[in-house]
């Protein structure tokens, strides 16, 4: 198969200068990370053993749907007890189903939300190694391989969330592990690494939704790259099958097996609701719907602006909703578009929403956001920003695609793609609809290209400066900053109620 798919790049990887590459030993660069990984997990199994079960974004409904399907030994079904946790049928069930299987290996006495929180970490990990794999595709520069872990690792709400019960800390290694295995074939044109892209991409939809735009993007690059080798395609796969033929055919049956547990799944949906998500109110009886939180939230509020309830009598149904975060959430909803049909001209139109926008993703990527909020102002994302602006200099100088390749503008593609979709399509509508930014905007929905962009800016920031002993002033800078802005900053804000609530 690789004679048959050329590459796309002349050179990928980049050096850096020797005074630069004598500073930074391999045995540096091996002890640098070993040192940041064991701090990594150190805080994680902190964070994991202390944080209030009530911190973390939707863990009560994540840690309740993985006890559920643990008590099944295949699927469950949605039954009364179910309802309060939303759908168990209809959903992309694979992080659920996996976390539910391995509850049953709790021998430790430790409560199942703790266990379930340890069961994250190691996903945690996994991201990060791949992720640092993904940086060593474009360059052999040790600093910047060390900037790649000491961003990753000291993201703060990739901290917090990977020592939580959540979908997306299987969704963001699977995602980490497709670009990895897609960017690898395009260098080495190997029909393993394309494979296991085009598996790891399929488990990944059946992780979580917000899988598919990354599903269509990585699709569509493979498309635009290999397009004039498509008509030789069949004659490589037949190659490839007769040198390698038993890794073809287990290959082969995984694909077949996750495509249609796909095809079930989403055409399922399609075909019976007319939609690849259908709300629970088209699966479950609307009575039942409103016992779960989320539903019972949206169903309030749609039906107080399609005028069929009172302003009043929304808010005595929100006081009915049992999770505090959620109740709050949806007073907060119907007292601002309250506001909003008496001031129509606090509208935001997409330009002023962007800034906006930009403003809440990096506060709570680099603060915390769940139910209760770590925010970092603008006023403390100027550094962030600053750095995020010398990588798109360095980019812009220091990228050519003679010596450089085309993997660098396409790894940045993928994320631009991706961020585009989250910001216009699903948080901007989500805003027309309830008027309000934060509704869906988390930092924490552009994880699954996180990579991407911190591989590059590290990469580009490293290169933006010619003397050595700049580059590694402002590296040292960099990693000092982020090292801070993650666990010393939650140390020295967390107040007790993000330590209560736990339960045993």
């Amino acid at each position: 198969m690789s004679s048959a798919l050329p590459q796309i790049n002349r050179q990928t990887t980049e050096t850096e200068p020797t005074s630069v590459n004598a500073s930074l030993s391999a045995d540096h660069l091996k002890w640098a990370i070993v040192l940041l990984l064991v701090y990594f997990g150190i805080r994680l199994v902190y964070l994991a053993f202390n944080l209030s079960s009530f911190v973390p974004p939707d863990e009560v409904t994540h840690a309740g749907l993985c006890r559920i399907f643990s008590k099944h030994l295949l699927f469950p079904t949605n039954s009364p007890q179910t309802f309060e946790f939303g759908l168990v049928t209809n959903i992309p069930w694979l992080y659920y189903w996996t976390m539910g299987k391995l509850l049953h290996l709790n021998f430790f006495g430790l409560t199942d939300l703790v266990f379930l929180r340890l069961l994250n970490i190691p996903l945690a990990f996994g991201t990060v190694l791949f992720v640092r794999k993904s940086a060593l595709i474009l360059t052999d520069n040790r600093l910047t391989q060390i900037l790649v872990v000491v961003a990753i690792t000291n993201t703060a709400m990739f901290s917090l969330l990977s020592s939580s019960v959540s979908s997306d800390n299987m969704l963001n290694l699977l995602a980490a592990m497709a670009i990895y295995y897609l960017f690898s074939f395009f260098k080495e044109r190997s029909a393993k690494q394309l494979l296991a892209s085009i598996l790891c991409q399929l488990l990944g939809c059946l992780t979580k939704v917000t899988f598919l735009p990354l599903f269509l993007a990585l699709a569509l690059l493979l498309a635009a790259l290999k397009f004039r080798n498509l008509s030789r395609l069949p004659t490589a796969v037949k190659n490839y099958f007769r040198v390698e033929r038993r890794e073809a055919w287990l290959y082969s049956l995984a694909l077949l097996i996750a495509l249609g547990l796909n095809i079930q799944l989403y055409a399922g949906n399609y075909f019976t609701y007319g939609t690849l998500t259908p709300e629970m109110a088209a699966v479950v009886p609307p009575s039942s719907a409103m016992q779960y939180r989320i539903t019972a939230r949206e169903t309030i509020f749609s039906r107080y602006t399609e005028n069929k309830i009172s302003y009043m009598e929304a808010l005595m149904m929100a006081g009915d909703i049992q999770h505090p975060g959620d109740k709050s959430d949806t007073f907060y909803l119907l007292m601002n578009y309250e506001n909003l049909k008496r001031n129509p001209e606090l509208w935001m139109g997409p330009l002023r929403y962007s800034k906006v926008w930009l403003d809440n993703v990096a506060g709570s990527i680099f603060g915390i956001k769940g139910h209760l909020q770590m925010f970092k102002i603008p006023v403390y994302l100027l550094p962030i920003y600053s750095l995020l602006a010398l990588s798109f200099l360095g980019f812009a100088l220091r990228w050519r695609p003679r010596h450089s390749g085309w993997l660098p503008p396409c790894l940045a593609a993928v994320a631009c793609c991706y961020t585009g979709y989250i910001l216009y399509k699903v948080n901007y509508n989500a805003y027309l609809h309830y008027g309000t930014p934060g509704v869906t905007l988390h930092g924490r929905y552009l994880f699954p290209v996180i990579g991407p962009i911190y591989v590059l800016s590290s990469l580009y920031l490293v290169q933006l400066f010619t003397p050595g002993k700049i580059r590694l002033g402002l590296a040292l800078a960099t990693i000092l900053l982020l090292i801070v802005y993650d666990f010393p900053w939650f140390l020295a804000h967390a107040t007790p109620q993000w330590y209560e609530w736990m339960p045993r």
